[in-house]
């Protein structure tokens, strides 16, 4: 009777502390400047019609947001980008949130798309090729689907002039842009603020 109370026990504190721990999923969106334009880094999702967005997803056990998205954005990178220097960029930066989805913005230098697509993947880790081709793409083009609803079952295209030779989708990912929409509208988006 006592080792089933000792054993009862244990399996609350461990539920008890995965929940406590658990954050909620995080993404993070990375972009340049250059010549009085924003070209943000999207990706498309391997082997899905979601078609493009930015990086993000599923926490880990015991990490924070800022973990979550650093990781993610490392993943699915090829790990080109890596985790570290994304975390320190963001840690103070107060995220937008959808919902319990957090996004964050990182400026980056300009790295070839290519670079990054050719970045080589781990045998032993397939989240590093959650996504297939890579391109950046200026804000622009994007901005006006920003000023109206989104609708979840209609495509956004993406001007096929931006995208790789290869890709197997030429739309924007519907749940990525709403998210980007709300950033638009509460004046997140770091590459408008003054």
């Amino acid at each position: 009777m006592k080792l089933k109370r000792v054993f009862l026990t244990l399996c609350s504190a461990l539920l008890i502390h995965s929940t406590a721990t658990a954050e909620a999923p995080a993404g993070m969106v990375l972009y340049f400047k250059s010549g009085g334009e924003v070209y943000l880094l999207l990706a498309e999702h391997a082997g899905s019609q979601r078609g493009w967005a930015a990086f993000g997803g599923g926490d880990r056990e015991g990490e924070s947001l800022v973990q979550t998205a650093a990781h993610k954005t490392h993943e699915e990178t090829r790990g080109y980008f890596s985790r570290a220097p994304l975390e320190e960029q963001i840690k103070n930066q107060q995220p937008l949130m959808d919902g319990s989805y957090a996004t964050y913005f990182a400026e980056v230098d300009f790295v070839p798309a290519q670079r990054v697509m050719n970045a080589p993947i781990p045998a032993d880790d397939d989240a590093f090729g959650e996504r297939s081709t890579f391109a950046w793409i200026p804000y622009s083009t994007i901005a006006d689907y920003l000023t109206n609803d989104i609708t979840r079952d209609k495509k956004y295209p993406i001007d096929p002039a931006f995208l790789p030779a290869g890709s197997e989708t030429n739309w924007l990912w519907t749940a990525w842009l709403t998210n980007m929409r709300k950033g638009l509208l509460e004046g997140s988006l770091p590459w408008l603020q003054k």
